[in-house]
């Protein structure tokens, strides 16, 4: 189903290059929705869908985590398996935008190590002119704790990645990492190379 996906994934950029308005997240998750239900007839997509555990990254400071259950952007299901996405639309380049690219992968990465997910994607779509300004290059795998506003991030990375924007013809940029579970084995893994 990987090849669907980023087919469909690419789709959405050639409607959102010929010039379909994308101001936030949810119009992002619209386009690739409408593109996913299409490249996969027999899944059941869902928006929002609340997965059975927490596999958070972070919490608001001083708030209980007990009973909190994550949910993810997009869920697919069909009948052999389970994709999540995590979607992401980056207008601005503040410390908590460039955590929340490291946490999406803590996440994703989690959901997928649980068995909630057979595989999962971090896919994030930069705003012209931004992405000179958030992190490229290669993602260290390890444990990030850190308190960006009024957010406490606490999560592991588990694999290594890299950032790799693609650059877009509207001048935005596109960041895609695809989670499978965990393989000590393989351990410095671009999208290019799963």
């Amino acid at each position: 189903m990987k090849k669907e996906i980023l087919e469909a994934l690419e789709c959405s950029m050639e409607r959102i290059d010929n010039p379909y308005p994308i101001n936030k997240e949810a119009d992002f998750q619209s386009v690739l929705f409408g593109e996913l239900y299409k490249a996969l007839p027999e899944a059941i997509v869902r928006f929002e869908h609340i997965l059975q555990h927490d596999y958070q990254s972070y919490c608001l400071r001083g708030r209980s985590t007990a009973n909190r259950k994550s949910r993810v952007d997009l869920h697919i299901q069909t009948p052999s398996k389970v994709i999540v996405i995590e979607l992401k639309y980056f207008k601005g380049a503040s410390k908590e935008d460039c955590t929340d690219m490291l946490a999406d992968l803590a996440k994703v990465e989690r959901i997928v190590e649980s068995g909630e997910a057979d595989e999962g994607f971090c896919i994030q779509l930069v705003k012209e002119g931004v992405i000179v300004r958030l992190p490229k290059g290669p993602v260290e795998a390890k444990p990030y704790k850190k308190e960006v506003g009024r957010w406490d991030y606490n999560f592991e990375i588990k694999e290594q990645y890299e950032i790799i924007p693609k650059l877009h013809a509207n001048g935005r940029s596109l960041i895609v990492h695809h989670v499978q579970r965990i393989c000590t084995q393989q351990r410095f893994k671009t999208d290019s190379q799963r």
